[in-house]
């Protein structure tokens, strides 16, 4: 059986929409592993460049309502159904997640750690910087895909300080030519996926 990676879409998307935007990554990963793509818990509006492309794909989902500090600590209690799915449809050895995918796939990561359940990879494209759970560093390998374009691209910058200062051992960072996306560049689809497989291998 193929090892198990978790992919975690943005905000006002979904799995299907994922799958699409992921599809030079998936045609690097889908031969060596299986991928699992899992539902937001909350619908929403269509995320930014959703429209008109993804026209009548709802639901458009996402993870929690971050739109301040207060409604996301309240919202995450929901962490507790994403870690339900993933004790469901697991082991996974690692997650992918997308903007507030990554977010939420910070945070599930955290929570294993916290309870020896690591997970042995990250990958975090164009993500959001949580509010909650302070800079406590995570221990698991993470790879950081950053767009140069990307009108959030600070908070991505800022999301690779909560994995240790610099960019040591275990922590990669890589800046694309684009915007808020999932790239579709095959050199940076292959580092990521030639990463994920090198981490896999130790």
């Amino acid at each position: 059986m193929k090892p198990k990676i978790l992919f975690l879409h943005g905000s006002g998307t979904n799995p299907l929409i994922f799958r699409i935007q992921s599809r030079a990554l998936l045609s690097l990963l889908t031969p060596h592993f299986e991928v699992v793509f899992l539902p937001g818990f909350h619908e929403c509006d269509p995320g930014p460049g959703v429209l008109p492309f993804f026209q009548g794909a709802e639901p458009y989902l996402k993870w929690l309502d971050d739109s301040s500090p207060a409604e996301e600590k309240v919202d995450w209690t929901g962490l507790d159904r994403l870690v339900s799915e993933v004790e469901k449809q697991g082991p996974f050895v690692g997650v992918v997640g997308f903007s507030q995918g990554a977010k939420a796939g910070m945070e599930l990561v955290r929570f294993l750690e916290q309870r020896g359940r690591e997970m042995r990879f990250w990958v975090g494209v164009c993500g959001t910087v949580p509010f909650q759970g302070g800079k406590d560093e995570e221990r698991t390998e993470s790879f950081h895909l950053i767009g140069e374009e990307d009108p959030w691209r600070g908070e991505s910058e800022s999301l690779v300080g909560f994995f240790g200062d610099g960019e040591g051992a275990g922590k990669q960072v890589s800046r694309f030519k684009g915007g808020h996306q999932m790239p579709l560049d095959k050199g940076v689809n292959k580092e990521v996926a030639e990463w994920i497989l090198g981490v896999c291998r130790m």
